[in-house]
């Protein structure tokens, strides 16, 4: 009687113990999402076959700049050209989506000056077909405060592209934070806020893209401001709503480094997610030609236009980010911190780092999160969610080759969620932690992982 009881014990402790490993394990299910992913210079083939390896370089949307060619309407993106359509044909087969290209400058170089007008979306609005894979119009990059802000934020014009396009993004590419004072804006800042009330607020779903190229040989220092660049976009993003792009360097030689390495390109990747990047592009995909301000070396494809080793460090990590998606997607920004290393640092995170009184910075609000430690010095940030709770990005933010130890604690869960790596299949892996609530990870340079906590 008393095996038959204490086997009845022992099997009930078993059942228990299954279940509260089965809850600890009953991650949410999000929503399918992904993130958007092109890259520019666009192929210069408009082939099924050219935008088919650009496809499986794990490209999903295709961005129609790439001006290196003759004037002419095969040659040129713009609205109502021929090259237009035939890359758009394209794309619906072999199952991309599309950033066609405004390009009123070269229209007009191209159809002479009766190309334009008030309301040029309505003027070539011959896209019907195609609207479902439209995603957004590439309108201006770099906008000039005394040039373009007026002429692109134009009330009549942009009431226009909201007619035709009500679903695509009105893009206006904005120049990182070394460039503004160059084109006119008394700080970036103030270009930040002429950005807002000129184009977001127009737009019930805004839209902000940035690029900022760390690897550079003629502008000193760029990777120092690289985290103050991208969280004040985001903060801007944050406060109108906005979707956010930042735009990754994939090009080597001429003004830039000579060369990249798969943990140069994952370093760029993971501090963009790190400051919420809805969609990510990639310059340059193509090498540009007959300019020699772009004479480089090679991009993602070489100048034969042949896949590069870019081509296949891009393809890991795209594929690698897109694996948990649907996850970090679900949650929104909110914000970021640095953790100083505790063996070395290099002060590239002051600005995450310290508060005006150059005190360490806390998350204002949390749940979770207790403290961070690293061995080196470490990007985190904090998202939220109303339905799925708190999510923290980590990154290792240290100087190229340097593995980051990263110790965590949190509260008022019994183990986290790990999103990243090498597994592509979406499942993160479980890791339970300790007496003191804390876990400890390494993290090679460039690396990132996305957590969230499991009660």
């Amino acid at each position: 009687m008393l095996k038959k009881f204490l086997a009845i014990i022992l099997v009930l402790a078993i059942a228990l113990c299954f279940t509260a490993c089965g809850e600890k394990n009953n991650i949410p299910e999000y929503e399918t999402q992904e993130f958007g992913i092109s890259g520019f210079w666009a192929p210069y083939e408009i082939s099924e076959e050219s935008f088919q390896m650009y496809k499986d370089a794990g490209f999903n949307t295709l961005a129609m700049i790439n001006h290196s060619l003759g004037n002419t309407s095969e040659e040129q993106f713009y609205l109502g050209s021929e090259r237009t359509m035939k890359a758009l044909e394209i794309c619906k087969k072999v199952g991309l989506k599309a950033i066609i290209n405004y390009n009123d400058w070269k229209a007009e170089q191209v159809e002479g000056a009766g190309y334009n007008s008030d309301t040029p979306f309505s003027k070539y609005d011959l896209y019907g077909e195609y609207k479902d894979i439209i995603s957004g119009v590439h309108i201006c990059d770099e906008p000039k405060a005394d040039s373009h802000i007026a002429l692109y934020s134009d009330k009549t014009l942009v009431d226009d592209f909201k007619k035709v396009y009500p679903n695509a993004d009105y893009i206006v590419n904005l120049i990182p934070i070394h460039g503004a004072t160059y084109w006119g804006y008394e700080s970036f800042q103030d270009m930040l806020d002429v950005y807002g009330e000129s184009f977001m607020s127009q737009f019930e779903n805004p839209y902000i893209s940035i690029d900022i190229y760390p690897f550079h040989t003629q502008v000193s220092d760029v990777d120092l401001y690289l985290a103050t660049n991208h969280e004040m976009i985001a903060e801007k993003a944050k406060e109108y709503g906005a979707e956010k792009t930042f735009i990754l360097q994939a090009s080597t030689g001429n003004e830039f480094e000579e060369d990249l390495s798969e943990g140069d390109m994952r370093w760029q990747v993971y501090v963009a997610l790190a400051f919420g990047a809805d969609n990510l592009q990639y310059y340059c995909y193509s090498v540009p030609k007959g300019s020699s301000d772009r004479n480089y070396n090679y991009c993602i494809l070489n100048n034969d236009n042949t896949p590069s080793k870019l081509y296949n460090y891009v393809q890991e990590i795209n594929n690698e980010i897109q694996s948990f998606a649907s996850a970090f997607l679900a949650y929104d920004w909110d914000e970021a911190i640095g953790i100083v290393g505790a063996e070395e640092t290099t002060f590239r995170l002051s600005s995450q780092s310290y508060d005006e009184n150059f005190d360490y910075k806390e998350f204002k609000d949390v749940t979770h999160y207790v403290s961070a430690a690293a061995s080196h010095d470490l990007l985190i940030s904090q998202f939220t969610s109303d339905t799925y709770g708190e999510a923290y990005m980590l990154v290792n933010y240290a100087d190229r080759s340097d593995t980051n130890t990263v110790t965590a604690t949190f509260k008022d869960c019994d183990a986290v969620a790990i999103y990243g790596g090498d597994d592509y299949s979406g499942t993160p892996k479980i890791v339970e932690l300790d007496a003191e609530g804390k876990f400890t990870l390494e993290l090679a340079y460039g690396e990132g992982v996305f957590v969230t906590p499991i009660a």
